[in-house]
């Protein structure tokens, strides 16, 4: 009580802040824990014996990250991990040359894109040279609209991809044309019957349990003199070079598709900045003289797609040697989705959004006092 006036008061904590029953040092040691990506409110409440709650309240008050500035080399890409009226993905927009998230938007629709990119100063806007995406159409339309100095840059990743769902396509298909019958029984039927029904169950066992090396680039599967281990249903030795061989006896289709995935690959490996429109003719011709009616629509897919296929060879870095890609920030998905799978999901959306900012940014920190509210 004040000698002077009568009135109470309480003495001033050095070790807390203004309304709060918590040590600094309890604050301090939650929020350095949270930056860590595994950990959750529960886990680090439990461990400093406070409340979840409280735990939350104190990021909440401690935390909150700003948008960065624009570089001149934007990833965009979608990563299914919050969900809210404006739907369930979440945009991630990553500098390429920093590998930092930029910002976080709860929503990919392009309505929700433009309006959020409208706020953005447009000298900032400008500053912007490469833009590289995924094949989702709105991403190419934006960039298109909101980013006039720069060139929009389909990710390889997402056009192989593409290529693999369409030669899992083929598989299947093959597969199903060789599937034997369940009911087959050999006592009723002829030795050469017989054999074929064995022979289809090797082709369909194959096609489905090794499916895998068809998608793989390893030299080891093209290595024909690689070790052999016997196998019990195929009843002899085979290596990883053998097994390709049998699948693709088994449908011609696959063969052609196997070569036309070489092709592709061959592509990307040899092309540079300087060659990569001739050999993208090129392989476009490929592809569209294929037997293979899904083959010839992706060729029509590059078609849509050949400027910004061109513009994935453009050379990004400072070094000028290392091609645009949205590798990094497919890391960084799977970190955001590793956040809301641990924490069971997220309901508040601007602290989901600080959490993975928070998480991702390596020089992402806090406030040491919290703002007062206005």
């Amino acid at each position: 009580m004040c000698p002077e006036c009568s009135k109470t008061f309480y003495e001033h904590n050095p070790f807390t802040t203004e309304g709060m029953k918590i040590s600094l040092t309890t604050v301090y040691n939650v929020l350095n824990d949270l930056k860590k990506p595994n950990e959750t409110f529960t886990a680090v409440a439990h461990r400093y014996h406070i409340s979840p709650t409280a735990a939350a309240y104190i990021f909440d008050r401690h935390v909150n990250i700003s948008r960065r500035k624009l570089p001149e080399c934007i990833c965009i890409d979608e990563v299914y991990a919050f969900s809210s009226s404006k739907g369930d993905y979440v945009c991630v927009l990553l500098d390429f040359n920093s590998q930092n998230v930029i910002d976080l938007l709860p929503s990919r629709r392009k309505y929700d894109l433009m309006n959020y990119l409208s706020l953005i100063p447009r000298e900032e806007r400008l500053n912007v040279k490469v833009v590289s995406t995924d094949m989702w159409e709105t991403y190419r339309i934006v960039t298109k609209l909101m980013f006039p100095n720069a060139v929009n840059s389909l990710d390889k990743f997402h056009l192989v991809q593409e290529f693999n769902r369409r030669l899992e396509r083929i598989r299947i298909d093959a597969m199903n044309r060789v599937k034997p019958n369940p009911n087959f029984k050999e006592i009723n039927h002829s030795s050469c019957e017989v054999t074929k029904h064995r022979e289809m169950q090797k082709q369909y066992y194959v096609l489905k349990k090794f499916n895998w090396l068809l998608l793989k680039n390893d030299d080891k599967i093209s290595d024909p003199d690689m070790e052999k281990k016997y196998n019990r249903v195929l009843e002899g030795y085979y290596n990883y070079y053998d097994l390709v061989e049998y699948m693709i006896k088994t449908d011609s289709q696959l063969e052609e598709a196997l070569y036309l995935k070489d092709e592709l690959k061959r592509f990307f490996d040899k092309s540079d900045t300087d060659t990569a429109k001739d050999n993208l003719n090129e392989l476009i011709r490929e592809f569209k003289s294929s037997s293979i009616p899904i083959m010839n629509e992706f060729g029509n897919t590059m078609v849509r797609w050949k400027n910004e296929i061109i513009n994935s060879f453009i050379k990004v870095n400072p070094e000028k040697t290392k091609r645009v890609n949205n590798g990094i920030i497919e890391n960084r998905n799977k970190t955001i989705k590793n956040i809301k799978h641990n924490s069971n999901g997220y309901r508040n959306w601007e602290r989901f959004r600080n959490r993975v900012m928070y998480v991702l940014n390596d020089d992402a920190t806090y406030y040491m006092y919290p703002k007062k509210k206005d």
